[in-house]
């Protein structure tokens, strides 16, 4: 398979719906850039193999690409309106010139991102299935309740699982989901100790992108799960922005507002969101209040969404002012 076919696959929507006879269906993204309505029923139609073959059947654009060929406008377009960059469809656009040659043998991608099933630790249930065990097991459980409701969460919730094993007993464990799939976990320590995290995950993985519903205006994209669960927003699992966790995020067709953590290290986010056009919200949040998870404990989620929104800009100017401003303040304020 050609990276041409690799790169492309990057690009299709985590939502998009796999049929028995082969075509891929996701919302066609060409329908908004030719004058018609935005697709919302699937009307997009992708067949991948060896080849590309794109039909939309609400605005009847269509288009593809094969071996041996150059990529045309058409497909360059296609290819950007699911989130490509300039610089991803200048390296299609090589790739594709280099399978006109009879020797043509493709080099590896690196620049997909898989996610296959991963296992949870062993004997992890849902926090909730464990409330008709044995007294000796609900005292080891005890601690980790405790830590849930105190940062504001409900045990009983479906993301918090728990094992009793040695390592994993005084760690609330959170799946990765992808596609429905549990496809890695993170299992955060409750009591004072290191290392604070023990995760199992894949290179690049956007935590709970399985939750962003279509009708969702926005997506909020935070640095952890506990602040992804808090607002119904994703997760980066770090303080950078991979380019494949980019097109994850551009893929739902939501508009992307990063909030980071108030902190030294979240300042690493806003040069990364900037150069992608997203926006960055700048949080009216007292200075004891360093993430997401805190402000919504703290205020409420409401609060929390619409501070986002109406302190989030994409303007680079004022994004880099108030880098600077919060830089200066969190200096100060580690002094």
């Amino acid at each position: 398979m050609t990276l041409v076919v690799d790169k492309f696959r990057t690009l299709i929507p985590p939502r998009a719906r796999p049929s028995p006879s082969g075509w891929i269906s996701f919302n066609a993204p060409c329908c908004g850039h030719r004058g018609h309505s935005p697709d919302t029923r699937k009307r997009g139609g992708l067949m991948l193999g060896d080849t590309i073959v794109f039909n939309c059947f609400n605005c009847k654009f269509s288009t593809g690409w094969k071996p041996g060929s150059t990529l045309s406008t058409k497909f360059k377009n296609l290819c950007k309106w699911l989130g490509a960059s300039d610089d991803d469809v200048k390296h299609m656009v090589f790739e594709a010139m280099k399978t006109e040659a009879a020797d043509y043998v493709p080099a590896e991608s690196k620049d997909i991102a898989t996610f296959t099933k991963k296992e949870l630790p062993p004997n992890s249930l849902p926090i909730k299935e464990w409330a008709n065990q044995s007294s000796s097991l609900l005292t080891e459980l005890g601690p980790v309740l405790e830590y849930l409701v105190d940062r504001g969460f409900d045990p009983a919730a479906d993301n918090f699982y728990w094992s009793p094993e040695p390592g994993y007993a005084d760690r609330v464990i959170i799946p990765f989901f992808y596609n429905g799939e549990i496809v890695g976990n993170t299992a955060r320590k409750v009591r004072p100790g290191k290392p604070k995290y023990l995760s199992d995950q894949h290179p690049f993985f956007v935590f709970n992108v399985d939750e962003q519903t279509e009708e969702k205006k926005y997506i909020f994209v935070c640095e952890g799960p506990f602040d992804a669960l808090s607002i119904g927003g994703v997760a980066l699992l770090t303080n950078e922005i991979s380019s494949q966790q980019a097109r994850i995020i551009n893929s739902t067709g939501a508009e992307v507002i990063v909030i980071p953590d108030q902190d030294i290290a979240g300042l690493m986010l806003m040069d990364r969101a900037k150069d992608l056009g997203w926006k960055v919200a700048f949080p009216t949040w007292d200075d004891d209040v360093k993430d997401c998870a805190d402000a919504v404990k703290k205020y409420g989620k409401l609060f929390v969404i619409v501070d986002a929104i109406k302190s989030a800009t994409d303007n680079p100017v004022k994004i880099e002012i108030e880098k600077r401003k919060l830089k200066e303040k969190f200096e100060f304020m580690e002094k």
